[in-house]
């Protein structure tokens, strides 16, 4: 499995490689959740509102997936001075803005549900994955040789409390930012 999708080819990676690609992972099942959402039947009334109810949970997991991934990439970004954050965080902004927008439209009853949703989603993500991402992963392998992706200079080194620390920093901003408008 690759540090950021599929693309990992060394062995043993550092825990945190394992954080990333399990992120993925988790994304990419619930756009296969999603699909399948989109898919089922509503041949009535009820079913096509329990498919509402159903699509609406979907998101709302994938929402929270995302943010959740996304604070974890940008922590790493900040930890290592990463040169691309704004241009990789833009685009993480971008993808936050279309599935809330999708939540709002679809909870009040003016998103269609299609396939052409779970498509977007999958698309853009994996786009993202084969370069943003990968860019990322180059520059991380370029200035960790000698210690774990978390900033733990020693080797095999699993405590990842200023990694932690980060997320959590990163996380009082957007909410910061969120109540500011």
């Amino acid at each position: 499995m690759g540090v950021f999708g599929w693309f990992w080819k060394r062995p043993a990676p550092p825990p945190l490689y394992s954080v990333i690609s399990e992120d993925h992972v988790r994304l990419y099942q619930i756009f296969g959740e999603l699909r399948q959402a989109i898919g089922s039947r509503g041949d009535n009334a009820a079913s096509r509102e329990g498919k509402r109810k159903h699509m609406l949970e979907v998101v709302q997991r994938l929402m929270t997936e995302c943010d959740e991934h996304f604070l974890r990439e940008e922590a790493l970004m900040v930890l290592h001075n990463y040169a691309g954050l704004e241009h990789h965080r833009s685009e993480h902004r971008l993808l936050r803005r279309n599935v809330q927008g999708y939540y709002s439209r679809l909870a009040s009853g003016r998103a269609p549900i299609t396939e052409d949703v779970s498509q977007f989603f999958k698309a853009w993500l994996t786009t993202h994955i084969r370069t943003t991402d990968r860019e990322l992963e180059r520059f991380l392998f370029s200035v960790c040789k000698d210690r774990d992706i978390h900033g733990q200079f020693a080797p095999g080194h699993t405590d990842m409390s200023h990694f932690a620390a980060m997320v959590e920093q990163l996380r009082a901003a957007r909410a910061e930012q969120e109540r500011a408008g």
